[in-house]
């Protein structure tokens, strides 16, 4: 059996790793890096994490984890003077890995982590709809050969990615995304009243961006409209949690639906562990999604599920076990969907028990962090060309074998 002993300069050390991306405010992606970074074995990873813009939410809140942020404050997507700061921030930091997180991110490590030689580039991809304009996806292929290792979100999200960018699929490496599942236990829930919402009506809600039409919102809010004019005027009454660009293109719609006493904008919250308890459904209508992140914090919390069969969502909810699967863009079977767990509550009670079970089984923040680790440490390996079997550490999960 191969040892370290055997192999002195193979023995486990701290591996300098630099995680870059464009910019950390709240979203999914951000919060799966906050939560990598500041999770990571301190004893086998020196952490920086860089910035291509300023710092934001995410930034401070890594650092009272105490984890090293440099923030390079560029201005907009092609700010080229934030290519000579990451080129100096790279020389003085000398990562010996570099994983980065979306478009820009991933051209930048790519371009400027060649030229200053580090020795292991990693890529990463968040949804289905990668960049696709036709210069993007030049752009993208062209460089993608200077990668090491593409991670991405879910399989869905893999199946997408390789024939746009092409390559050796071997490098494609699926790591789902986690959640702290201790956050969603124990808790002290909202009042309804404390939200702006009603007793004694049903609530329906949903997490994510106001991004329209890739979240479906306003097919979710023909949804509510539909559930709301029942004959016997019980329906529901829907949270929105989030923030985005179709804000206002949302509130106007719920004026013309006439669904103002109805539907509550609570606006993006840190807090949604005290926000999930109060609904009776979680519904996730997006016309694409690469994972479905609040998906599972949802599933987390026990609530049952509604949700579209797109991208991702399939991987993370078992429909009629974990929760109940409908087509995008469907409004009419969208409000089926929800009514059908609305009226059976014992149905309710037993999809949200399944889908926390799953979750804590399937998509623990821990796992996520620990097939991170295992990549890393088998691209460093590999990089210089130790025997894996030296590094006590290592014990790469099938989801990261295929790089091995």
């Amino acid at each position: 059996m191969i040892s370290a002993a055997t192999y002195p300069e193979c023995r486990p050390k701290t591996i300098k790793l630099m995680l870059l991306a464009v910019g950390l405010r709240v979203g999914g992606t951000e919060g799966q890096l906050l939560e990598i970074a500041s999770r990571l074995d301190r004893h086998r990873f020196d952490v920086t994490v860089c910035v291509l813009k300023g710092h934001d939410v995410i930034t401070r809140e890594l650092g009272e984890r105490g984890v090293r942020v440099i923030a390079l404050g560029g201005k907009g997507k092609w700010d080229v003077r934030v290519l000579s700061r990451l080129w100096r921030a790279i020389r003085q930091e000398q990562p010996e890995v570099i994983h980065a997180f979306l478009f820009f991110a991933n051209l930048a490590s790519r371009v400027l982590g060649r030229f200053l030689r580090v020795p292991v580039l990693i890529s990463s991809y968040r949804g289905v709809d990668v960049e696709t304009g036709w210069l993007y996806q030049l752009i993208d292929r062209w460089t993608a050969r200077w990668a090491r290792a593409m991670t991405c979100c879910s399989e869905a999200v893999r199946r997408s990615v390789i024939p746009r960018i092409g390559g050796d699929n071997g490098k494609y490496v699926t790591i789902h995304n986690g959640v702290d599942l201790e956050r969603f236990t124990g808790s002290a829930p909202f009042t309804r009243a404390e939200l702006g919402l009603r007793e004694g009506i049903p609530v329906i809600g949903t997490v994510c961006r106001l991004d329209e039409p890739v979240k479906g919102l306003t097919v979710l809010l023909e949804a509510t409209a539909r559930l709301t004019r029942q004959a016997d005027g019980s329906g529901c009454q829907l949270l929105i949690v989030g923030e985005g660009p179709a804000d206002h293109l949302l509130h106007e719609l719920v004026g013309k639906l006439e669904m103002a006493e109805r539907v509550v904008f609570a606006g993006m919250r840190r807090d949604i562990e005290r926000l999930l308890p109060v609904l009776d459904v979680f519904v996730l209508p997006s016309l694409t999604e690469g994972f479905g992140i609040a998906i599972v914090e949802a599933m987390a919390a026990g609530r049952p599920v509604v949700a579209t069969q797109v991208g991702g969502i399939p991987e993370v909810v078992v429909h009629l076990d974990t929760g109940l699967l409908v087509p995008p863009g469907d409004a009419d079977a969208l409000a089926a969907a929800i009514e059908a767990i609305l009226r059976d509550p014992n149905r309710a009670r037993a999809l949200g028990a399944r889908g926390q079970r799953r979750a804590r089984e399937k998509f623990s923040i821990e796992l996520t962090v620990k097939r991170h680790e295992e990549l890393y440490e088998t691209l460093v390996a590999k990089r210089a060309g130790w025997p894996l079997e030296a590094l006590n550490s290592l014990a790469p999960s099938d989801s990261v074998a295929s790089v091995m």
